[in-house]
């Protein structure tokens, strides 16, 4: 189930803001300004839900978020509770948290959960004093729970891949988590060999072939966008005998030596995961990643672009934070090329927080058309360079 839009109050830098979600959306902006923020609100779910089902405490530090104390995550002046939220095309799910009791340290308890819903073209509400999600389809009539309940399914199943991702290990590990989200290769990474090595003979979707390789299992089509991203570059990964780890290694060309990741450059350990969590993820599957740029040269960034486009228009809901220009220009270049509806896209641009009414608005929403072409260029939008230039040349 997609989610169209989070919705946050009172957390960090945000007094209230509710965010449209497309198939892919990019979020970019000035550094601080609140784009790890709106990320965070939906990872603080997922963690939570992961972690207990949210049945009363949400504790603010984990594997996908560390938010600190309760103090640290309230925003300034908003009182003592705040609320995360999301939402699909007919239901809403906002779980108000509140940092009241203190016997939980940095955690904070479940208030209410806040619920609503269509119903033959008319809106439904509830309002659930502290109880999970989890149990809605037994506080809620069977015919209004399910989809609510597939909403909380989404979230609970999104991945997320940071900015920082293990580049340089000879040996990987297997996952030893009891309940294993399909497709995570962890935050930072170290579960890509696994699932690589696992899942080398499963097929790919159709929708996510790249056409350089009719052949679909998924090590040929990790290989095939690893080699459009740094042409000619190929993995490989096999288990260690006697043990719960997975080596891998690349190289650039096919003719070339099979060498350790420390001995290959951050690029390709960067995009790997990535690639392979993007080849797995299921239908309906959200993906959150960081700095996709990361680490790579202009080409492999707009190739890197083009890769997040096809995998929205597959069916995977991804949201990007990034801050190059290369990534979105492959995501305008799918569009252009009708991989991606232009519709399915969404941009965000993040100015620093106003002070006063002259200030320019938190948060900018540029829209593409069926071109690629962006509707507005706000102050800061990726035009560094034409501003550099600009000056090179002493027109300013």
């Amino acid at each position: 189930m997609k989610i169209t839009r989070l919705h946050i109050e009172s957390l960090k830098c945000f007094a209230a803001l509710r965010l449209p979600l497309g198939s892919l959306t990019l979020l970019t902006g000035f550094n601080a300004a609140g784009k790890s923020t709106a990320v965070q609100s939906l990872l603080l779910l997922t963690q939570a839900m992961r972690d207990g089902g949210l049945e009363r405490v949400v504790p603010l530090n984990g594997n996908l978020v560390q938010l600190g104390s309760p103090g640290e995550a309230l925003h300034e002046g908003g009182g003592k509770e705040l609320t995360v939220g999301v939402e699909s095309e007919n239901e809403k799910v906002d779980w108000v948290l509140s940092a009241d009791d203190r016997s939980y340290g940095h955690a904070l308890t479940v208030a209410r959960i806040d619920c609503s819903w269509h119903v033959d073209s008319s809106l439904a509400t509830a309002v659930l004093e502290g109880p999970s999600l989890a149990n809605l389809k037994h506080l809620l009539p069977a015919e209004t729970s399910g989809d609510l309940v597939k909403l909380r399914e989404t979230v609970a199943e999104a991945l997320f891949i940071s900015a920082v991702r293990d580049g340089a290990s000879d040996t990987y590990p297997t996952p030893q988590t009891p309940n294993l989200i399909h497709a995570d290769v962890g935050v930072h990474g170290e579960y890509a060999a696994w699932w690589f090595e696992r899942c080398a003979d499963d097929p790919v979707l159709p929708e996510r072939v790249n056409s350089s390789d009719t052949v679909n299992t998924l090590r040929r089509q990790v290989n095939a966008w690893l080699g459009q991203i740094f042409p000619g570059a190929q993995a490989n990964a096999a288990r260690i005998a006697r043990t719960q780890m997975v080596q891998l290694e690349f190289r650039n060309r096919e003719t070339d030596n099979w060498r350790r990741p420390a001995n290959i450059g951050y690029g390709l350990t960067y995009a790997f995961p990535i690639i392979v969590a993007g080849l797995l993820a299921k239908k309906g599957q959200v993906i959150v990643v960081d700095s996709p740029e990361a680490h790579l040269h202009p080409l492999g960034q707009s190739q890197m672009g083009l890769f997040l486009a096809t995998l929205a228009a597959s069916g995977v809901q991804v949201i990007v934070e990034t801050h190059s220009d290369h990534v979105l220009n492959g995501v305008r270049l799918a569009v252009k090329n009708t991989i991606l509806s232009h519709d399915e896209a969404r941009i965000h641009f993040f100015n620093p927080r106003p002070k006063d009414a002259s200030d320019p608005a938190h948060v900018i929403s540029p829209q593409l058309d069926p071109q690629g072409n962006v509707s507005n260029w706000p102050s800061g939008f990726f035009d560094q360079a034409e501003k550099d230039l600009a000056a090179l040349a002493g027109w300013l």
